[in-house]
């Protein structure tokens, strides 16, 4: 087996799109050099615009998840082209962003690019309808808590969630006998919101999935470097020409910025506080999750499991796996036009930075023994992430006296 290539300035670019307009955005990344793709079956989550909207289940019409992974100076030139595919410049159409990851690992079998190197296309100019200081939150939980979840969001300001499957290992794991009383099959529940409007929507997905329970599910939020958010949130006749989202989105672009969004306290020095509308809606103090990574891993389906059992032997808490279609550019196409790919596991976990290695020592070491060559390992930065943690046990030893401890 040869040993793993390692790469820097690489970003993850996802579309989110109708399944009409996906070979097409494929097709045109493949174009430019793109080498393969990841595609998820996905949901959206829609609405409908009425007063009783809320005694309705809600509709979820079919997305594709794309995922490609890109150097950083043929960011703007994929981002483009999905655009331009894909028809992302209209209201409901869809959405494109990229996260950078910091560091990436892939065997000798792993097309990354067609040519890899460090220079960009100096003619080529980025839209300026792209937006920047946004985050994008993911919160995995049990299938039955989802639609309240995203009803909270979507309360809290963010757009419709999309949804996709995953298994999750880690916790059911260490129950025994009782991991009958708790799925294996989860979903996560993805929401791309500007900074100002993060915190909000993050409280909602917590408050309303109660996170802060044993068990009920994981948290975390993703820096964003660019993008072009346009999924729906609503559906129904309407009396007027443009609904809310679109016209915020126009408030924005006149502004020039979010900030005037921004509704949190202001503080005026020692004499008091000049708040906004969040001044009766204060947020919990929270124990966050920080100095936290998130591990990926794109493998072939059959060796999912042998991954998960590395990453959680050498210490993880836990660990997902979705399945997707590898679509590469050499894949085999039928006589009627039909692409045949094969099926991998996209393995994702959220580590503690002081054993990132280990993991990545683990999964190499999987590889080693089972001579797997197409295998791709990436770390990617999380801003913070939040879940239920164990409270500390009290030291019934010490005793205050006086304001000072003294153990008995």
């Amino acid at each position: 087996m040869k040993p793993f290539s390692r790469r820097a300035n690489i970003s993850i670019v996802t579309a989110i799109l109708p399944p009409a307009v996906a070979a097409k955005v494929i097709d045109g990344s493949f174009e430019l050099g793109e080498q393969n793709a990841l595609l998820f079956n996905a949901r959206g989550t829609v609405i409908r615009d009425r007063w009783y909207q809320n005694f309705l289940p809600v509709i979820s019409p079919e997305l594709e998840y794309l995922q490609f992974l890109v150097p950083d100076p043929q960011v703007d030139q994929i981002v483009e082209s999905i655009i331009h595919h894909g028809s992302l410049h209209l209201h409901g159409a869809g959405a494109v962003f990229s996260v950078p990851c910091d560091e990436v690992e892939y065997g000798s079998d792993f097309a990354l690019w067609s040519t890899l190197d460090d220079q960009g296309d100096d003619a080529f100019n980025a839209s300026t309808n792209l937006k920047e200081n946004m985050s994008a939150i993911y919160c995995i939980v049990q299938p039955d808590q989802v639609d309240t979840i995203s009803r909270a969001a979507m309360q809290a300001g963010a757009h419709g969630p999309v949804i996709f499957y995953c298994e999750g290992r880690g916790l059911r794991d260490r129950l025994g006998w009782l991991k009958i009383t708790k799925k294996g099959v989860k979903e996560v529940i993805t929401v791309i919101v500007d900074n100002v409007d993060k915190v909000a929507v993050a409280e909602a997905m917590i408050e309303a999935g109660r996170l802060d329970m044993p068990g009920r599910g994981f948290l975390f939020s993703m820096p964003i470097q660019k993008g072009m958010i346009h999924l729906p949130s609503t559906v129904g006749n309407r009396g007027y020409n443009a609904n809310m989202q679109q016209i915020i989105a126009a408030i924005d672009s006149l502004k020039g910025s979010t900030q005037w969004r921004d509704q949190s306290v202001v503080e005026l020095g020692v004499v008091g506080k000049s708040a906004g509308l969040s001044l009766f809606g204060k947020f919990k103090e929270r124990d966050w999750l920080v100095d936290q990574e998130c591990l990926g891993c794109i493998v072939r389906r059959k060796y999912s499991d042998a991954m998960m059992d590395a990453i959680l032997s050498a210490g993880a808490y836990g660990a997902n796996v979705s399945y997707a279609r590898f679509i590469e550019v050499e894949s085999r196409t039928t006589s009627s036009g039909i692409r045949l790919n094969r099926e991998s596991g996209f393995i994702r976990c959220v580590l503690h930075r002081s054993i990132v290695e280990k993991v990545k020592q683990n999964i190499k070491q999987v590889c080693a023994d089972n001579e797997i060559d197409d295998v791709c390992i990436f770390t990617q930065p999380i801003t913070r992430g939040y879940t239920y943690l164990t409270p500390e046990a009290e030291d019934t030893a010490v005793r205050m006296y006086r304001g000072t401890k003294v153990r008995r």
